[in-house]
């Protein structure tokens, strides 16, 4: 796949899935052997966590300002803002307004993302005065 075939994937990826928390599209997006590097989960692993975002902040917004691609690596700068209005782990809702930025790494092959790496500067979880959970893994 080229360069802008894999900016395309990655975009769809945060547009219609992580976006919209709609887990339909994970199998045609991320290849079998997909790992989430932040939580340290294989592609059903993520498929049973990644709605976490939705259920905490129901109001997400991602925003995409970069992606930058070489080969078979897509590195995309952008943020996420919202408003902790759901609960998490038995925590109640703070209220609080959410604005952090957002770099990840995604390695790609043959048109599926296999590695999805990302990074926020500060943590959600922190932000919000929320105690990470422990690792998460799937069954």
């Amino acid at each position: 796949m080229s360069p802008e075939q894999n900016k395309a994937i990655v975009r769809r990826f945060v547009n219609e899935v992580l976006a919209t928390g709609n887990p339909d599209l994970i199998d045609e997006l991320c290849a079998p052997n997909y790992v989430n590097r932040a939580l340290e989960v294989d592609r059903e692993g993520f498929r049973q966590s990644f709605g976490v975002i939705h259920q905490i902040i129901p109001d997400a917004k991602f925003t995409i300002e970069d992606l930058i691609a070489v080969d078979d690596f897509v590195i995309l700068r952008g943020s996420l803002s919202g408003t902790h209005t759901g609960s998490f782990m038995g925590s109640q809702p703070t209220g609080k307004k959410l604005s952090m930025r957002v770099l990840t790494y995604y390695r790609l092959a043959n048109g599926k993302i296999v590695e999805d790496d990302p990074f926020s500067s500060p943590d959600m979880l922190e932000i919000l005065g929320l105690k990470p959970p422990e690792k998460i893994k799937a069954v």
